[in-house]
């Protein structure tokens, strides 16, 4: 009868806890390993800023022209009207389209101090859909943009000499050791 008694109040006691760990805010469910593993691949996904979440080579492109104008500090009306002009003709935009992807790639790139350090988060999502001819015509519209008030400064160098390895080593020949 003791033992039974013993079972009956480690039972309450069990009970008791698990209630006063709901009422704390504590979720059983939340020890589940599936559902955790869910949400840390939604929070890799997600939780990351969108600029390393790119997987379009115009947005790719897009970001990396406006990170080469603005090596120099702010963007001058010039360098500006001059990415619109690249936004629309070799992007094949619209105006309306130009403008948006030039405000969206500014919004992106806001807060980065130094692109050259994220270089390889920024271009990995999208490094597969870039062909050879993709890669030739971001690396020229590069140095177009950064020789356009004055000769390439440091920064802007930087810059395109890291994508120019980047792809590189992507499209690179492939070894055997």
């Amino acid at each position: 009868m003791h033992v039974v008694i013993g079972i009956i109040t480690a039972l309450a006691g069990l009970i008791w806890a698990l209630v006063s760990l709901q009422r704390s805010g504590f979720s059983l469910s939340s020890l589940d390993p599936f559902a955790w593993y869910r949400r840390m691949q939604w929070s890799k996904k997600y939780g990351a800023k969108p600029l390393y979440n790119l997987k379009l080579p115009l947005e790719v492109a897009a970001v990396l022209l406006l990170g080469v104008a603005k090596c120099e500090g702010e963007i001058s009306t010039e360098q500006k009207k001059q990415l619109l002009a690249i936004f629309e003709k070799n992007f094949q935009q619209s105006p309306d389209e130009a403008s948006d992807l030039l405000l969206a790639s500014a919004h992106m790139i806001r807060n980065e101090i130094y692109l050259v350090d994220s270089l390889a988060k920024i271009l990995e999502p999208s490094a597969g859909a870039f062909t050879s001819a993709h890669v030739q015509s971001l690396l020229s519209l590069m140095r177009g943009l950064s020789n356009l008030e004055s000769p390439a400064n440091q920064e802007q160098e930087k810059l395109i000499v890291a994508t120019e390895n980047y792809f590189k080593s992507k499209f690179g020949p492939k070894r055997d050791w």
